[in-house]
């Protein structure tokens, strides 16, 4: 029996949890924090920081841009393109440092990862730049005061591409770009691995390669090379998307995770908006359940592998806890008993000896009635 999540006709053998979007067609009004305020669109939220970076070292004599410790380092990579980086010790569960050193030249980045905290303030003569990302629609960008903030949109919403830029100060922006040859290409193949996932959900005949391997391309593209616009698809189609109710949606999946989870020896849930995120008490455990949910077909996300790539400046303590990390998705995709099955399978995964038994009873995974 097909089962229907939202607006998908999800194939019983198809279920899983996790990876990028399918297309979603929904349509609603989105209500965004720079919805009336000075915003410009770009390829990538990496993409409009680095616009930012590049426009403001011309025109306002922008110097060097000091980021979190904790920080997605590829992102780190493409802002050292346009201007000298430093780190500054910031990680997810630590208050936000009271103050800053910094010169009025310095770009300072503030990040809301995993949508952890509230409305914060820093004491810093830099220009000051938030990053939204994780939680764009959060009562904190709503009320920010910053100089800019950002956003890369395809992080929260099924687009093939995007980032915003905007200035709850109301300051100048960069004026905006043409989309470039080589990320309208990369979108094109995002676009179409987007579509051939719903029709693998829904249980078209077609190789989930086919689409893995058109996403895994993009991705290598987004944020690298030439700046770049956002494509005229993602323009049009993120003032139609029903983001506020998507993101009560995650509220509601990320509680019924939460019950269903309870409390474990050896791991915790934090409280993230963005996703189910797990710290567990070592490396070690952490990895045995994430070895162990690939093969339920559940896709957990690791934000960010910073001992992979090590940058200077990046406490070990920062480094140690990404390996400790996990993170589940929790959006609209999912119903509450989804995340249920998830936590089931997070169980199963603490418990080996319990995950044995499942294989002969009522979880296993050829035996998807009810589940979905």
């Amino acid at each position: 029996m097909n089962v229907v999540v939202h607006d998908l006709v999800v194939h019983p053998v198809r279920w899983e949890h996790g990876s990028f979007f399918h297309i979603a067609l929904q349509t609603g009004a989105l209500e965004a924090p720079w919805s009336g305020e000075p915003a410009t669109l770009w390829g990538s939220g990496r993409d409009a920081v680095r616009a930012l970076l590049a426009w403001g070292r011309g025109k306002r004599g922008f110097e060097r841009v000091l980021v979190p410790s904790f920080y997605c380092p590829e992102v780190v990579e493409a802002l050292a393109r346009e201007l000298p980086v430093a780190i500054y010790p910031d990680a997810p569960g630590d208050p936000l440092p009271g103050r800053v050193d910094a010169s009025p030249r310095d770009v300072l980045l503030v990040a809301n990862t995993y949508g952890m905290r509230a409305r914060t303030h820093v004491a810093t003569r830099a220009v000051v730049l938030e990053d939204h990302s994780h939680d764009p629609l959060s009562a904190w960008a709503f009320e920010s005061d910053a100089d800019y903030a950002v956003a890369s949109l395809r992080k929260t919403l099924p687009l093939p591409d995007g980032g915003v830029l905007w200035s709850p100060r109301r300051r100048e922006l960069p004026p905006e770009r043409r989309w470039t040859a080589a990320h309208a290409r990369a979108a094109a193949n995002r676009l179409a691995a987007m579509a051939w996932k719903r029709q693998y959900l829904e249980g078209l005949p077609i190789e989930k390669e086919t689409f893995r391997s058109r996403a895994l391309a993009a991705e290598a593209v987004f944020g690298s090379g030439e700046i770049s616009g956002i494509t005229p698809l993602s323009r049009e189609r993120l003032p139609a998307l029903p983001a506020g109710a998507w993101r009560q949606r995650r509220a509601r999946n990320l509680a019924a995770f939460r019950a269903a989870l309870g409390d474990r020896p050896g791991v915790r849930l934090l409280d993230a908006p963005f996703a189910a995120t797990l710290l567990f008490d070592s490396a070690a455990r952490r990895e045995q359940v994430r070895t162990a949910l690939i093969t339920t077909r559940v896709y957990p996300a690791v934000l960010w592998p910073l001992a992979d790539i090590l940058q200077p400046g990046v406490p070990a303590a920062h480094c140690e806890l990404s390996e400790r990390l996990l993170s589940l998705h929790c959006d609209f995709r999912y119903s509450e008993r989804d995340m249920e099955r998830v936590a089931e399978a997070v169980h199963r995964a603490l418990s080996p000896g319990r995950a044995r038994r499942s294989q002969r009873g009522r979880l296993l995974d050829a035996d998807l009635r009810g589940l979905v």
